[in-house]
């Protein structure tokens, strides 16, 4: 097949059976992986989608260069960065300052301005910041992920869908998925319970952190846990949260690019260490799906 442009490629991306991972728990674990995306995140999904949204109602204009600004930590800043570059768009992302140096380097590389924030004061700290630049430059279109219906609503349309056609004829027992902005767990969860009411979907978060009791606490897990319950995120899909730590999930990335062979960041591996606390309630031989968000080579430094 042939694309008239990347942003075509987005979507479609494989589900692996982990099949070291599952020997090793008992059950049996896929991944999709949307770390094939171009930019190499499932976060590039909802970059396009907050952009092409924003065109439909008038508040962007296809290669009238205004300005993008967003806080992110960096998958969904790539993403909008590539959205940007090829539909005429200046991107101004807020980072903060505890987050790789190597994907603020990757940012720039693609052409996005990078503005850091102060971690100390809070895991939103890029938000606020984000929010004062804005205030600044009024012509700056924020599309705010934590708030945009078009974030879990591309996973709705995309996602869930190919996870529906792959897992038709024998679906999965439960969805493990991290939560950040509560997007894709979310837009995953609502589709496929309604297919497969009998799914459980565990949410995953630092151990530091509780979600439901509205606890927040500075981490370093990278995409979880952003330090506020994201307003499109839909509490009544998850059965349960699941905690873990981040030396759990550098040993877990270890572990998992030796034995299946997948190149996963800490977010991903967080999934994979929530799915090894759940071997002493599942049956053997559960079928579990989660995701491989992206790889490990913007993570390099925690190595």
């Amino acid at each position: 097949m042939i694309h008239e442009s990347l942003l075509q490629a987005i979507g479609e991306t494989p589900i692996v059976h982990l099949a070291a991972f599952s020997a090793e728990t008992g059950l049996n674990v896929y991944a999709k992986l949307e770390s094939l995306n171009p930019g190499g995140s499932h976060k590039v999904r909802i970059a396009l989608a907050m952009v092409r949204d924003a065109e439909t109602r008038g508040v962007l204009v296809p290669g009238s260069g205004q300005t993008i600004i967003e806080p992110s930590g960096g998958n969904t800043g790539i993403g909008l960065a590539i959205a940007g570059n090829i539909l005429g768009y200046r991107v101004v992302l807020v980072i903060p300052d505890n987050y790789s140096p190597e994907k603020q380097k990757l940012l720039k590389l693609y052409g996005a301005e990078v503005v850091i924030s102060d971690s100390r004061r809070g895991n939103n700290s890029h938000g606020e910041k984000a929010m004062e630049l804005q205030l600044e430059n009024p012509d700056y279109v924020m599309l705010n992920q934590q708030r945009n219906p078009a974030n879990p609503e591309i996973h709705r349309r995309t996602t869930a869908q190919e996870i529906l056609r792959d897992f038709d004829d024998q679906p999965p027992d439960c969805l493990v998925a991290g939560i950040g902005t509560g997007g894709h767990i979310t837009g995953l969860g609502e589709p496929l319970k309604a297919r497969w009411p009998h799914l459980r979907v565990f949410g995953v978060e630092p151990e530091q952190c509780d979600l439901l009791s509205d606890r927040h606490a500075p981490h370093e897990i990278q995409g979880l846990s952003i330090g506020l319950v994201p307003s499109i995120l839909n509490l009544g899909v998850l059965d349960r949260m699941l905690k873990v730590s981040k030396q759990a999930c550098l040993d877990r990335v270890r572990s998992t690019m030796r034995s299946d062979g997948i190149s996963l960041g800490l977010s991903s591996a967080a999934n994979l260490v929530a799915i090894a606390g759940l071997t002493s309630e599942l049956p053997t031989g559960a079928r579990v799906l989660t995701l491989i968000y992206d790889g490990v080579d913007s993570y390099l430094s925690h190595f």
